[in-house]
């Protein structure tokens, strides 16, 4: 293989291209999305992915499930660069920019069941779970100018997990928890053919075609606590462990028809390191009615760490390893809601409502269409109704991306976007006492 084509491979991977993700987001359950704060008083099953200690509110034995769906509604407007009207065949229209572009396909899942049994009577309280707390994909038509930045991705992060909950008190429970996740990323798009100048149409085409694959296991744990110092006033906290993860599999890119070998493939393989951030979170509730409860809560998660992101590939001569610049900073997310419920006329219905604002860890100069990361402030509402010894569940959240106008890129080639963008999540539940 000769340098050339190296230098393709190279200023490809070093976008960082197919292996974002695998960062959960929170919207797991009716409790949290319903109301946005759940960290304080975890009174369903999945306090075992919020907060483990709260499982010392699940008597006897549960079975919980909840699914989840993200419909992602958002365009892009992208800004040429370097002779990139001669490979995309249009030109920018009069704003600077080339046509607004939507994603064909943008969308995600977040499922979850899990099972409570109350093994020591008011003391201890175990459970165990499957979710997925990243499933998310995107998808551009081939033919739309996005086409070197991202055609088709996705990232899957299932993880399965055993918890535990242990009152010490009346004003502190301890949780823990301890699982294993499965990272699992796709990737395609076209090699954008000038790389560092050297323009290698002639010999890759115009639109050489990568598709990049990985998946990896590390193990997850969650240290937690919750308390009820007032008959009125509960409060938890967790700490979320760091996970360094290796996702490894094939590289392939293949020549374009216009190429001088039409076809010809270059095949390796890949390992990247990928980092999921020590996460802190707490949270409290308050009665101040005996039907109203109200509620805050704050996650931070430690971003700093995150500084570049490191590929060492195989099987392909010259590229042996490749760092892309990240710079994250941290992420943070405040919310609150309120719970309305035992009304007299409906004591059997609960009502929930809250908002939040979640701040990206991405600076905009580093941002890419398959790791797209936005601010957003996002509105709350769901509902929980007891039918015998089931509680049903249902809830809405939308979510108001704050795209930023992006004029400095660093990524090849340069992601320089405006646009906007909003996601709406849609969860339902059902909860069984056995």
């Amino acid at each position: 293989m000769s340098f050339r084509i190296a230098l393709v491979l190279a200023g490809l991977l070093g976008t960082g291209t197919a292996l974002a993700g695998g960062f959960g987001i929170p919207e797991v359950g009716v409790r949290r999305t319903g109301m946005a704060a759940i960290i304080g008083r975890p009174d369903d099953a999945s306090a075992i992915y919020h907060n483990p200690a709260g499982l010392i509110l699940q008597p006897g034995w549960t079975v919980y499930t909840s699914i989840g769906i993200a419909l992602i509604d958002t365009q892009f407007e992208l800004a040429p660069w370097d002779q990139s009207d001669r490979f995309l065949g249009t030109e920018a229209n009069s704003s600077g920019y080339y046509d607004p572009v939507k994603p064909s396909r943008a969308m995600g899942v977040i499922p979850m069941i899990a099972v409570t049994g109350e093994i020591l009577p008011g003391k201890l309280v175990m459970g165990a779970a499957v979710f997925v707390g990243n499933a998310q994909g995107a998808a551009f038509e081939e033919s739309a100018v996005t086409h070197y930045h991202l055609i088709e991705g996705y990232v899957v992060a299932p993880q399965a997990v055993l918890a535990a909950a242990y009152k010490i008190n009346e004003a502190l429970t301890v949780g823990a928890s301890a699982g294993i996740i499965h990272l699992r990323v796709h990737g395609k798009r076209y090699v954008y053919p000038i790389i560092n100048g050297n323009d290698l149409s002639n010999y890759a085409g115009t639109k050489p075609e990568l598709i990049l694959d990985g998946e990896g296991w590390a193990p997850t744990w969650m240290v937690a606590a919750f308390g009820r110092p007032h008959p009125k006033v509960t409060w938890g906290a967790t700490i979320t462990g760091r996970v360094d993860a290796e996702i490894s599999g094939p590289v392939q890119i293949t020549f374009s028809e216009d190429a001088s070998v039409p076809g010809d493939m270059l095949i390796g393989t890949q390992v990247t390191k990928q980092l999921l951030p020590w996460a802190f979170m707490a949270g409290t509730n308050v009665d101040v009615h005996p039907n109203i409860e109200i509620a805050g809560e704050f996650r931070y998660w430690l971003y700093r760490q995150y500084k570049k992101q490191l590929t060492e590939v195989s099987g392909i001569a010259i590229v042996d390893k490749l760092e892309t610049i990240k710079n994250y900073e941290d992420s943070w997310a405040i919310s609150g809601g309120v719970r309305v419920h035992d009304l007299a006329f409906a004591p059997k219905l609960d009502l929930m409502a809250g908002a939040q604002y979640d701040k990206s860890p991405a600076p905009p100069q580093t941002v890419t269409l398959d790791q797209a990361s936005f601010s957003h402030p996002g509105a709350h509402v769901g509902l929980r109704y007891q039918l015998g010894r089931f509680r049903l569940g249902a809830s809405y959240i939308h979510y108001w991306y704050r795209i930023p106008v992006i004029t400095d890129s660093t990524t090849s080639p340069p992601s320089n976007i405006r646009g906007e963008g909003s996601n709406n999540i849609f969860t339902f539940s059902v909860e069984a006492k056995l």
